[in-house]
């Protein structure tokens, strides 16, 4: 192991405890006989359906699969509150002692923090584990191995220190790159912070030059554990946001004095994960390495060399030796914002301003595109591309709900991305760790690596207990999926699904439009010609999950978001107060109207799963008017229909009972609009995203009073908002409050029904 390596050698490696490979291979050895699998040469990635299949099937297998290992020594050598789980890797065609940390490949294997309680470890253990068997990781293992018992997976268990400052550095031949941000390493890990930088020669250290950072909030650790929040965290809200050098001359000199010993062992440019802290006992500040790697090799894993034979399975690229001496600063983190959408990807840049979408019809197939920031009626021409970096835009905000929908890996919110990059740069994409890298080229200028896209497979169809497929009976608390592409529905487990709690309805039409703004589709007098093609893109998913529930959200369009459509009215200036939801249908019904229209129709036709959401309703006499229009399209005369509102104005909290009196029969709680509301925090806004917090306290109470009182006045309540799939912390909350259904986008569905049903249990048998 790297880190054992490097503590013979007298360096300052973070102490800890092992859990041996041979606990993984005991219990990967009962699981392949019960799954049936583990033939790794029988694995083709031509047929993606039975790769997802196999690898399901092995996960439930392990998570299932009782663990007898005694914990005991590990806790007795690591004596702190607080543990990470960092796991470590050597694969069949490695040489004996070479410290490739496959486990560090951009993120296949992650570290899991946890309390230190035996009962803790062995669920994280097993969680980490189960990461290994992903599809995604099969194929790369398969890379090395033959069977999966050739695989040989540990787990180094460190303590949690309380870090004064932490980050990364990467050192070549001759240059080095460094990033620091204060406190623990959460804020550079989730995006929210601008880490200050500094890089230069190795061998002039004197003429250090630091660039400045950005962090708004400092994570420190807690004594005990929180109930809600990022378990073991606290968070400290800094006065003065900018990050000057985080690190003496002294500080660098000596981390880089580290590197160049690792360097030394290794031959090879290395990657070091560090952190600074001050020691209990004599207050004096030690630097402390926890995480090591060859850079070249940890990044040469994860992508495609374009030399490989035609042919050659994604991951089996041959390992020739690259051109070491380019190394820095040009793979560096030239940019980095918020992962928005899981995976990563490789390809060349397409460079876009303001507007210039707009006129390009297609993009072409594997590049990155580079913008200022993702509108909907963008996403008809993201078809075939690799990845997505957006300068403007937060976790939440609609483009990376978005990316997350499409499964095109995105970072948003990258500061200066089209001013940084330019189109035909190759660059290397990270959706869940919200950093793009600029890849070089070989000495013929022509890139080292193919284009490619490594988003998360979405899990295939599984019987898990308490799933609508399941011979064990249904959850109380229904699972429901987030859906706008039709084109998604091949891809989804619908067994597995209660239904549809959120269909965005400008998505849905975003292909239809054909440029023209929909309010001018019915200005220049083709509102029938639309209300058919709505009525021709709605059917499918109806007859898809009938006899379940369809939810249709009517019509949101705020005006930013569709300014690049001709007939489009101007941009608001304060567009997410302005005119949109079910106050604008009241200024022009029209629109609304044609959507009413449509629904109509599709219950002719025999759909009767049909149900209506108001979106951004602000108040009763708002949706009392939508009611009456609701009526007189003769909707309720089928009797499953049901007209909900969206709980995302913050006024809704003190009008439960009058707006179920109106006649409202259900609420979806829309996260995303009412965190920013509660919290004065504009989502597109990246600079705020470390103040934009669903666990806020006041997001949390306001929750429970919708989830209780919806409860209380007989109304069915959903939550549709991304904070149970950003914390899903919160789900084991909004089940014991009572929520009626948690709806999700589909990379989320197989964690979230997991996550309830283990909730449910706990209820039922709380010792």
């Amino acid at each position: 192991m790297a880190l054992r390596d490097l503590k013979q050698l007298g360096l300052p490696v973070v102490e800890g405890g092992v859990l041996l490979a041979e606990a993984w291979s005991d219990l990967l050895t009962e699981v392949v006989q019960t799954a049936d699998k583990g033939d790794l040469s029988q694995l083709n990635p031509d047929q993606p359906q039975a790769l997802r299949q196999m690898a399901q099937a092995l996960r439930q297998a392990l998570l299932e699969h009782p663990l007898n290992l005694d914990l005991s020594p590990v806790l007795e050598s690591v004596q702190a509150p607080w543990l990470l789980l960092r796991p470590s890797l050597f694969l069949a065609d490695q040489e004996p002692g070479t410290p490739q940390k496959a486990a560090e490949l951009l993120g296949l294997l992650t570290a899991r923090p946890c309390v230190a309680r035996p009962d803790a470890i062995a669920a994280e253990l097993k969680q980490l584990w189960a990461e290994g068997l992903r599809a995604g990781n099969l194929m790369v293992w398969r890379r090395h191995c033959q069977s999966l018992r050739q695989v040989r997976l540990a787990a180094l268990v460190q303590p949690l220190y309380p870090s004064e400052v932490s980050g990364t550095v990467v050192l070549g031949e001759r240059a080095f790159s460094l990033e620091a941000v204060l406190g623990l390493g959460q804020a550079l890990a989730q995006g929210e912070a601008v880490p200050a930088r500094c890089q230069g020669n190795l061998q002039q250290l004197e003429r250090i030059s630091w660039q400045s950072g950005y962090q708004e909030r400092v994570y420190r650790l807690r004594e005990k554990p929180s109930m809600v929040g990022s378990a073991g965290l606290v968070v400290q809200v800094r006065e003065e946001p900018e990050l000057p050098a985080p690190l003496t001359l002294e500080q660098v000199q000596e981390l880089l004095r580290l590197g160049r010993q690792v360097q030394q062992q290794w031959s090879l440019p290395v990657r070091l994960e560090w952190l600074i802290y001050k020691h209990p006992q004599t207050r004096q500040s030690s630097i402390v390495i926890t995480q090591a790697s060859r850079w070249w090799e940890a990044l040469k894993a994860d992508v495609l060399v374009t030399d490989q034979p035609p042919g050659a399975i994604p991951g089996q690229a041959e390992t020739a030796a690259p051109h070491y001496e380019a190394l820095l600063p040009e793979i560096s983190g030239v940019v980095q914002g918020i992962g928005a959408a899981s995976g990563r990807a490789i390809g060349p840049a397409v460079v876009l301003q303001a507007g210039s979408l707009a006129a390009q019809m297609t993009l072409p197939l594997g590049c990155i595109v580079v913008l200022p920031d993702l509108q909907p009626e963008m996403c008809v021409r993201l078809q075939g591309v690799a990845g997505i970096v957006t300068v403007r835009g937060g976790a939440t905000c609609h483009a990376a709900i978005l990316a997350r929908e499409l499964n095109i890996p995105a970072v948003v919110g990258a500061p200066q991305a089209t001013e940084l990059l330019k189109t035909g740069d190759a660059l290397w994409l990270d959706g869940d760790r919200g950093i793009v890298y600029l890849l070089p080229e070989d000495k013929t200028g022509r890139p080292l690596f193919e284009s490619r896209s490594f988003a998360q497979a979405a899990d295939p169809p599984v019987d898990l207990p308490g799933s609508p497929g399941a011979a064990a009976g249904s959850s109380a608390t229904q699972v429901m999926v987030n859906l706008s592409q039709v084109q998604r529905l091949g891809d989804l487990p619908l067994e597995q699904i209660d239904g549809v709690g959120l269909l965005r309805s400008e998505w849905l039409l975003i292909d239809m439009l054909e440029g023209r703004h929909p309010q001018q589709w019915v200005t220049a007098g083709y509102g029938v010609d639309l209300q058919a093609r709505l009525v021709e893109k709605l059917a499918p998913i109806l007859a898809a999950f009938a006899p379940r529930p369809v939810r249709y959200r009517s019509l949101d369009l705020r005006s930013h978001e569709w300014i690049s459509l001709a007939g489009s009215p101007p941009a608001e200036p304060n567009p997410m107060l302005g005119i949109r939801g079910t106050f604008s249908y009241q200024l022009d019904p029209r629109l609304f109207k044609l959507e009413l229209g449509a629904l109509a129709a599709l219950q002719r036709q025999g759909h009767t799963n049909l149900q209506l959401m108001l979106p951004f309703v602000r108040t009763v006499e708002e949706f009392g008017v939508c009611r009456q229009w609701v009526e007189q399209a003769r909707l309720f005369q089928t009797p499953a229909f049901q007209l909900w509102i969206m709980a995302e104005v913050p006024s809704v909290l003190f009008l439960l009972p009058a707006y179920r009196r109106a006649g409202v029969q259900g609420i979806a709680i829309g996260t995303n609009d009412l965190t920013q509301l509660l919290l004065a925090v504009d989502r597109d806004q990246p600079v705020m995203a470390s103040a934009y917090d669903e666990r806020h306290p006041a997001v949390i109470a306001a929750l429970a009073h919708l989830v209780q009182t919806a409860r209380q006045q007989g109304l069915a309540c959903s939550i549709c908002g991304q904070a149970p799939v950003r914390h899903p912390e919160l789900i084991d909350a909004l089940v014991q409050w009572g929520i009626s259904s948690i709806s999700v986008e589909p990379g989320a569905l197989i964690a979230t029904r997991r996550a309830v049903l283990a909730s449910e249990q706990r209820q039922r048998n709380p010792f």
